[in-house]
C-alpha cells in the first residue's frame, strides 16, 4: 500500500512541463457547459490510467491530443458515473424536503408531536444524506478508474468489484477524501478573501474616481450614482472575471490531484495483471498469497535467480509497459 497519494499527485503535476499553462486552459475549458468538463475529465482521467498502469510521465502535451481515441467517451463516461452515483443523496434530500413540507402542513392543526417527529427527521435524514454523500463520492471515483481502465461504462457500474476495492484500502480513500476537503475549504477562504478585496477595490476606485464625491443626496443624485457606476462598473467587471478564472483555476487544481492520487492508489490492484472486466479481480486470486508469494521465492532461488526480486514472476514487473494494453 503505498503512502502520501497526494505528494506524489503534486510531484507528477509540478514537474510537468508547461503545466501552470495546462492548468489554466482546463480551467477555461471548465466555463463551457457540458463538453469543457467533458474534456476536462476524459483528460485527467486519462493521465490517472497511466499511473494506474505503472507508466510513469508527465501530463500529455496535448489537452485535445485525445491519442488513445478515448478522450471524449472516458469524459462524459465520467460525467455519468458521478451523476448516476450521486443521485442516492440527491433522492434523500427530495425525501426529506416531502416530510419537512408534510410537517408543515400538520403543524397547524391538533398535531403537537409533529414538531417532534421533525426534529428526530431531519436528524436522521442529514446523517444518510451525509452517509450517502461520502460512500457516492467513493464508489463514483472508484467507478470512474475502472471505467478509464477498461475503456466502457459498465465497467464502472460493477457495484460487487468497486466495493471489493474499497474495502482492500479504506483509509487510501479516506486520505484522499481528507486532502480533497482540506483542499476545498483552503479554496472557499481564498475566495472569500478575493471578493472582500474585490468589493473593496471596487469602492476605493468609485471614491477615487469621483473625487470623494459619493453624495447621493446632493443636488443632482442621479448623476453622482450614474458617477459610481460608471467609475466602479468597469474595474469591478475586470476583477470579478479574474477571480472566476481563479477559483476555476483552484476547483481544476484541486480535481487534478484528486484524479491522479486515484491513479497511484489504483495502481496497488497490479492493474497489469487484470483480464476482462467480469474477471474476477487480481488481489482476490490465490496468486497475490502470501503463500503464492513465498512459492515464488522458492521457484527463483531454484532457477538461481535472486528471491528478493520475485515479484518479476508475480505480475507487475516482469514486463516493462511501454503504453496501457486494451483490456477485453
Amino acid at each position: 500500500m503505498q503512502t502520501g497519494y497526494f505528494n506524489a499527485a503534486w510531484q507528477d503535476i509540478k514537474n510537468t512541463p508547461g503545466w501552470f499553462g495546462k492548468l489554466i486552459l482546463l480551467s477555461l475549458l471548465s466555463f463551457v457547459p457540458i463538453f469543457g468538463w467533458l474534456v476536462v475529465l476524459g483528460y485527467l482521467y486519462g493521465w490517472a490510467r497511466d499511473i494506474a498502469w505503472d507508466v510513469h510521465g508527465p501530463m500529455p502535451k496535448r489537452i485535445f491530443g485525445n491519442e488513445d481515441g478515448k478522450l471524449y467517451s472516458r469524459g462524459f463516461f465520467a460525467m455519468v458515473i458521478g451523476f448516476v452515483f450521486m443521485l442516492a443523496p440527491w433522492v434523500l434530500e427530495a425525501v426529506w424536503g416531502g416530510v419537512m413540507g408534510l410537517g408543515t402542513a400538520w403543524s397547524g392543526g391538533r398535531h403537537g408531536g409533529v414538531f417532534l417527529f421533525v426534529g428526530l427527521s431531519t436528524m436522521v435524514f442529514s446523517l444518510l444524506i451525509i452517509a450517502a454523500a461520502f460512500f457516492a463520492t467513493l464508489f463514483s471515483w472508484v467507478g470512474s478508474m475502472r471505467m478509464s481502465i477498461y475503456g466502457r461504462l459498465a465497467a464502472g457500474f460493477q457495484f460487487g468489484k468497486i466495493w471489493a476495492m474499497i474495502r482492500h484500502d479504506f483509509g487510501g480513500l479516506l486520505r484522499i477524501l481528507g486532502m480533497a476537503l482540506l483542499l476545498a475549504i483552503a479554496i472557499g477562504i481564498v475566495a472569500s478573501v478575493l471578493i472582500f478585496v474585490l468589493v473593496f477595490i471596487g469602492l476605493f476606485v468609485g471614491f477615487a474616481m469621483t473625487g470623494g464625491n459619493l453624495n447621493i443626496q446632493s443636488a443632482h443624485p442621479g448623476a453622482a450614482v450614474w458617477a459610481i457606476v460608471f467609475a466602479t462598473g468597469g474595474v469591478v467587471l475586470v476583477l470579478a472575471v479574474l477571480c472566476g478564472v481563479l477559483s476555476a483555476g483552484m476547483y481544476v487544481f484541486v480535481e487534478m490531484m484528486i484524479v491522479r492520487a486515484l491513479g497511484y492508489w489504483t495502481r496497488q490492484f497490479d492493474v497489469p495483471a487484470w483480464r476482462g472486466q467480469d474477471d474476477p479481480i487480481p488481489f482476490g486470486l490465490p496468486a497475490f498469497s502470501a503463500a503464492a508469494a513465498c512459492a515464488a521465492r522458492r521457484s527463483t532461488a531454484h532457477a538461481g535467480l535472486n528471491p528478493s526480486r520475485c515479484c518479476a514472476i508475480l505480475g507487475r514487473r516482469s514486463v516493462v509497459l511501454r503504453r496501457p494494453v486494451r483490456l477485453r
